[in-house]
């Protein structure tokens, strides 16, 4: 290891030294001496900055100096001596730079400890000495700079010895029983320096800051320099390459923008063009649905148009039957005028032929048993009569019916198109028709209430009448008859005239439920209209019941679908 002395008194020292091995025996150090790893911010070192604030208490450790170098003044100086005398040389600034200068403009120091040394002599007593680690120099001094550098925290420009590290290895060893110590070596150095730690905390916090000193040097300052203005230039080239990656990035984050913007006028385009299309298919849907229900309308048209047909087909017939009714009716009167003449012949006869009523029981007999049977026909007629008036009290409640399904019928095509009007009319004009035939009917009634009065009388005439019954039989009988017919024919006519009602309502429902069929609207009409239908067809049981008193009866019946052939 080669020292670089400051005085002449530790030149003599390191000679003496170097004629024998010295060892420095261990001094028991009792003191405890607190020592502060702090990094020091230096410009040239990357170590220095990077150790931060290591607050650390060591006791201070016993080094063990080895064969050290001759250092005569006018020896030649080599390798690292030369280089250190270099920097500690004034002449080279001509005066101008201190040796402050060499060190960092912080106080601090990295490592510091009281160390013994002994010199050459077996018999030479151990000097104790203060070591201070700044940056790569192991700098020691006297034991009475401990307190003064404890105190000012300031290291002292003038030191017994400077011990450069660049270069040097410390290793971890032992040496003569003391097991914590540190070897710092140097191709330069004839032997080793020996450093002996108390504990093996101390040894590691030594090694750790002896190694890093040793890193330091001009060359890797140098070095980091020359990385730094590298680093800086290429900083520059990269913020002038991250200024045209970002004047290019703008101009394409403006053409996305106006990219995107021209997207969304097409995104905006296509919404409108897409609510117009679906308003075009509302319209075609629309303007279908509503051919669909002209074309509907206009088949309604041609249903009610034919229904009017029809209907003025039945009041043609119609009319048709009332005048045959009234040339029967007049037929009846002329009938009814001879009758009435026979009977006054008759009870003229009568008058002539008492005397010989006796003669003629059994003439008398007959003509009761004749008159008997008249008795049962007119009580069949007076049944017929009953069922008939029966018929029309069902008729007007059919007609009650009629007007009440006609009135939901009117407030159902309200809703409809106006051409259903006509419907309602006509049906208005077949309900007139309808009262004017009831009317008829009770003229009909009537004129067969007269009917009943001449039979009476002729019944009335018939018993008083005694004689000449075979020409009572010739003459009467005939009329009786065609009474009869007549009766029959009436009563058919008045059956006719009930079910036709029936009849029409039963084929405007079946008309009509097949147009309900398809639509929902009119499948609610035809689910209201279904009681309507149980109570009418109720109503035609019973009139069916009513219609046959008597089963025996001769007279034929007529079915009410016997009409739909008219």
């Amino acid at each position: 290891m080669n020292g670089v002395d400051v005085d002449d008194r530790s030149k003599q020292r390191q000679y003496r030294f170097h004629t024998a091995t010295t060892r420095v025996t261990p001094t028991i150090a009792t003191t405890a001496t607190t020592t502060t790893i702090t990094a020091t911010t230096t410009t040239t070192t990357t170590i220095a900055t990077t150790a931060a604030a290591i607050t650390a208490t060591t006791t201070s450790p016993i080094i063990r100096i080895q064969g050290l170098p001759k250092s005569n003044g006018c020896d030649e100086k080599r390798g690292i001596l030369r280089s250190l005398s270099f920097q500690f040389s004034r002449s080279l600034n001509r005066g101008k730079r201190r040796i402050a200068d060499v060190f960092d403009s912080s106080d601090e120091a990295e490592q510091q400890g009281a160390f013994g040394l002994r010199g050459c002599k077996p018999n030479r007593l151990e000097l104790a000495i203060f070591f201070v680690l700044k940056e790569c120099f192991l700098v020691y001094y006297k034991v009475s700079e401990k307190k003064i550098f404890e105190k000012t925290r300031r290291m002292n420009l003038h030191p017994k010895g400077i011990v450069p590290l660049v270069g040097c290895s410390v290793v971890a060893g032992q040496d003569h029983g003391h097991k914590n110590c540190l070897l710092i070596t140097h191709t330069q150095f004839k032997s080793a320096i020996i450093v002996c730690a108390p504990d093996s905390k101390v040894q590691e916090s030594w090694l750790t800051a002896l190694r890093d000193a040793t890193k330091i040097s001009y060359k890797n300052t140098t070095s980091w320099e020359k990385l730094v203005e590298e680093l800086e230039s290429r900083g520059v080239l990269l913020s002038e390459e991250k200024k045209m990656y970002e004047e290019k990035l703008l101009a394409e984050a403006q053409a996305r923008r106006e990219e995107h913007s021209r997207y969304l006028c097409l995104e905006r385009a296509k919404d409108e063009l897409e609510r117009e299309r679906e308003r075009l298919i509302r319209m075609t849907k629309k303007l279908k649905d509503d051919l669909q229900s002209q074309t509907f309308f206009n088949s309604e048209l041609k249903i009610t148009n034919e229904t009017k047909r029809t209907l003025e087909q039945e009041k043609i017939s119609l009319n048709a039957k009332t005048e045959h009714l009234v040339s029967n009716m007049q037929s009846l009167n002329l009938e009814k005028t001879k009758i009435e003449e026979q009977v006054s012949t008759i009870i003229r006869e009568r008058e002539k032929f008492l005397l010989e009523n006796q003669n003629l029981s059994t003439a008398t007999c007959q003509l009761k048993n004749r008159l008997m049977e008249i008795e049962t026909k007119t009580n069949c007629i007076l049944a017929e009569k009953e069922r008939v008036e029966a018929m029309l009290r069902l008729n007007e409640k059919k007609t009650n019916d009629l007007e009440k399904e006609r009135e939901y019928y009117n407030s159902q095509t309200m809703e409809l198109l106006n051409s259903l009007k006509e419907v309602s009319e006509q049906r208005d004009i077949t309900e007139a028709e309808l009262k004017d035939e009831v009317m008829a009917r009770i003229g009909a009634e009537k004129q067969l209430q007269a009917a009943e009065k001449a039979l009476e009388h002729l019944e009335t005439a018939l018993k008083l009448t005694g004689a000449q019954m075979s020409e009572l039989q010739e003459h009467i009988m005939p009329d009786v008859h065609k009474l009869r017919e007549f009766f029959e024919q009436c009563a058919e006519i008045s059956k006719m005239d009930a079910n036709r009602p029936i009849i029409m309502r039963n084929a405007i429902h079946a008309r009509r439920s097949l147009r309900r069929n398809k639509t929902r609207v009119r499948g609610s009409i035809r689910r209201k209209l279904a009681p309507a239908i149980t109570m009418q067809s109720t109503f035609t049981t019973g009139c069916d019941n009513t219609e046959m008193p008597n089963p025996e009866e001769p007279i034929p019946k007529i079915e009410p679908n016997s009409l739909m052939h008219l």
